[in-house]
């Protein structure tokens, strides 16, 4: 067994395991998709740490407990069509396409999306795109999706990225005003009158700035 190999077990089995993820399949996933594959050389030996990774760009990989229990959460289905915000290296989309029917990622640094596409291809992962797009936006001409994961804390969910929603549809963040305040890990669902909304855990999740609750969507 390789020394990464090793190091993703023992991340599964300490990090994981003992953080309330309990679904065989997100288990599996992330046993089986080497996080250091999609992170740089100068990375590799950091890629199992229990912390949210630097990437460059003001982007990052989210802490894999925080990261598995959002994808628990979103008690994705084989045949799911899932959005994947904020995709970074394309890691995160990588293990959601071995979950659910089809992954669109969606990157707002040109070069990181362009990585992250590649990073898809080198692990052939055929299922998944990852596109340059802006985050507040998500992707509506696929629309509509069945779950929605945006990576990384936002002071609030825009309408318009809930709209994108199926009947029934989930989505989850981590909910955060500041960076002061630990965030609230959330999972949104759509029903017949709206969107419940309900409190997971908390995060020190990173803030994406785009979402502050200053910035206003334009049609």
């Amino acid at each position: 067994m390789s020394v990464y190999a090793t190091r993703r077990r023992n991340m599964v089995e300490s990090q994981l395991r003992v953080t309330k993820v309990t679904d065989d399949r997100v288990i599996m996933a992330f046993e089986n998709v080497p996080r250091e594959e999609f992170v740089s050389p100068e990375l590799k030996g950091l890629a199992y740490i229990d912390e949210d990774l630097v990437l460059g760009f003001g982007r990052f990989m989210l802490e894999p407990m925080v990261l598995a229990r959002l994808i628990q959460a979103l008690d994705i289905k084989s045949d799911d069509t899932i959005l994947d915000i904020a995709a970074g290296c394309g890691y995160s989309t990588a293990l959601l396409s071995s979950l659910g029917q089809s992954v669109v990622g969606i990157e707002a640094h040109a070069e990181l999306a362009e990585t992250a596409q590649e990073n898809l291809i080198k692990m052939s992962v055929d299922n998944s795109v990852i596109l340059h797009g802006d985050h507040q936006l998500g992707f509506a001409s696929e629309a509509p999706y069945d779950a929605i994961i945006i990576e990384g804390a936002v002071a609030e969910v825009p309408d318009h990225i809930l709209d994108q929603l199926s009947e029934h549809g989930r989505l989850v963040t981590v909910i955060r005003d500041n960076n002061a305040a630990p965030g609230k890990a959330t999972l949104f669902q759509r029903t017949k009158t709206g969107f419940s909304r309900q409190y997971l855990f908390d995060a020190q999740t990173p803030i994406l700035t785009e979402f502050n609750k200053a910035t206003a969507f334009q049609f």
